[in-house]
């Protein structure tokens, strides 16, 4: 219990200061599209960490028939894992200017077909002026610098729009050198949570857990989602610092 009282502290603290930072930086002009992604991304970190938090039982209340549900927070947690890896993908990591607009085209080309996917799902068909859309957004990918240099084989394969990412989740993580194997072990963990696999629903009744009920798994889990995504909320607060750093002096 005093592991989870640390963990719960720990993660306030660092939640309240992403929050301060996000109100601060707010209002600034992006100079650059990698500043105005930071900062969508940034908000969608802080609204998310509150979130989390607002599921974990405050420490003051333990023993005192709280509701708990470490699957749910096992869920956000996933959730803003994830976002942390586009966000330093989109607008933290240190590429050329060819490099980024192709990675931003194919974000656009994601967007576009999973919208097409999704309407078709509700036997809507694509109107003419999204059709035309998609061609441009394809087009404007054909013929950036970068994207030509891929090899035919992938260029067909990100075409295809099933990929928002050049990069996997493995690759993003070596990149800011992140531990690999660290990374897909909680991932993995989390994931199974998500999915609700077996590894979410076996032996409940033996562990005392996934009844809304307090117990030594529950806090345990809970504490470990907080500690997890601290990590990532520390680093995207050091990194959302430094990249409005000079453009804040600016305003102030």
């Amino acid at each position: 219990m005093n592991d989870y009282r640390e963990s719960y502290g720990e993660f306030d603290k660092s939640s309240k200061s992403l929050r301060k930072l996000s109100h601060e930086c707010a209002g600034i002009p992006s100079p650059h599209g990698k500043h105005f992604y930071a900062s969508v991304l940034f908000t969608r970190l802080c609204v998310s960490a509150v979130s989390l938090q607002s599921l974990c039982p405050n420490p003051k209340s333990l023993g005192q028939g709280s509701h708990w549900d470490y699957v749910s927070a096992c869920t956000l947690a996933r959730n803003i894992v994830e976002c942390y890896l586009t966000f330093y993908y989109l607008c933290i990591q240190k590429v050329s200017e060819p490099e980024w607009e192709a990675r931003w085209r194919l974000l656009n080309l994601h967007d576009c077909l999973q919208r097409e996917k999704m309407f078709a799902c509700m036997n809507i068909e694509t109107e003419e002026e999204a059709a035309k859309v998609i061609k441009i957004t394809i087009q404007e990918l054909r013929e950036n610098a970068y994207f030509k240099t891929l090899p035919a084989k992938q260029q067909q394969h990100y075409l295809k729009g099933n990929n928002a990412l050049f990069m996997s989740q493995d690759d993003i993580v070596r990149s800011y050198g992140g531990d690999v194997d660290d990374f897909r072990l909680m991932y993995r963990f989390l994931s199974n949570q998500v999915h609700s696999f077996p590894m979410s629903f076996y032996r409940v009744g033996e562990q005392e857990r996934g009844r809304g009920v307090e117990s030594e798994i529950e806090i345990g889990y809970t504490a470990l989602c907080l500690d997890t995504v601290r990590q990532y909320l520390d680093r995207a607060y050091k990194e959302y610092e430094d990249l409005f750093r000079n453009l804040r002096k600016i305003i102030v």
